[in-house]
């Protein structure tokens, strides 16, 4: 057995030495910025990194929380629909579109305070009774509106879906729910898909640099527990964005002071995220309801620096909704 035991390690070690001389190592892949040099490299990487900053920013702006806020529970017969008026609430600082590639670090232009409203809905599709409780579906949807003309510094094309001059984004999904007997709490399981219209920082006609116009969608996973006592309900839970966008960025050549480059591709990341709401039903159909959020960071490795903000580190979110049970 002993004699066996050596030919196996013996023979183990054979076969990784040579994996290790066969096997290539990974390359690193070409960035679109290395063939430049100088402030024009400079300038170039700020825009892509800027980009990879501000794409989770905008998956949070209309992805939220919990997609029902207030509750983890679904409706309690079929055919019940409840709408609530919301606004989310984010902080972003905004990198400065003039930097010139000469420093280090890219100024920021300004802190952003994000209060966005939406309206959600939620249809109980069915429900059924279970020995250990009552599961139910229901049918979620969400309508983000944000004024074009609210955030001088983000705009938005003509060609975004729009009415009256408020940008839409729309959310749809499904929640998966069951309302256990006796003192447990009730549980769901959130799956749903929202975007953010393309908007655009920057105009390299006006003073920037650098300008990239971007469009966020994301695809949201929330598990959410809670429990109803009295009048107050406390709900928490966590859940991740898989989030992807799709950009075109314009960057000016510092030598030649003209935009030189454009360039179109994609993007994708994900973010975690924990959250607590607390709630309170204000008779038979109306809750007040408050949520608080973290949206956990994540080290992208990026090699700009951007002042006033540390782009491995996560975010806070809230909102404040207003629900009616029909």
């Amino acid at each position: 057995m002993q004699r066996l035991a050596t030919l196996w390690l013996g023979f183990s070690w054979v076969v990784s030495s040579l994996l290790a001389q066969t096997t290539p190592k990974p390359t690193t892949a070409a960035h679109p910025c290395d063939a430049l040099a100088g402030p024009t490299e400079n300038v170039c990487r700020a825009g892509y990194d800027a980009i990879s900053l501000m794409t989770p920013i905008g998956a949070l702006a209309v992805s939220r929380g919990n997609p029902s806020i207030g509750s983890a529970s679904g409706g309690k017969k079929s055919g019940e629909l409840a709408i609530t008026l919301r606004t989310n609430y984010l902080t972003a600082v905004v990198p400065a579109t003039a930097y010139t590639g000469v420093s280090d670090t890219v100024p920021a232009t300004r802190r952003l305070s994000l209060p966005i409203p939406s309206l959600d809905f939620r249809m109980t599709l069915l429900t059924k009774a279970l020995p250990v409780g009552t599961a139910s579906v229901d049918l979620l949807a969400s309508v983000t509106g944000i004024p074009k003309e609210a955030i001088d510094y983000l705009r938005f094309g003509s060609e975004v879906r729009s009415i009256g001059g408020v940008a839409l984004g729309i959310g749809y999904g499904l929640r998966l729910g069951i309302a256990p007997k006796g003192p447990l709490p009730a549980v769901s399981l959130n799956i749903g898909r929202s975007d953010l219209p393309r908007f655009t920082v920057g105009n390299t006609g006006s003073g920037s640099n650098f300008s990239y116009t971007l469009g966020v969608s994301a695809i949201n996973v929330r598990l959410m527990a809670g429990r109803r006592q009295g009048h107050v309900e406390l709900t928490a839970g966590g859940g991740v964005d898989l989030i992807s966008g799709d950009y075109s960025l314009v960057y000016v050549d510092q030598a030649t002071k003209t935009p030189s480059v454009r360039a179109d591709s994609t993007i994708s990341t994900m973010r975690m995220m924990t959250l607590v709401n607390l709630a309170f039903h204000l008779g038979g159909i109306a809750r007040l309801s408050f949520e608080g959020g973290f949206q956990i960071g994540k080290d992208n490795k990026l090699p700009t620096v951007f002042a006033a903000t540390n782009t491995k580190s996560g975010r806070f979110f809230g909102g404040v909704g207003l629900g009616f049970k029909l």
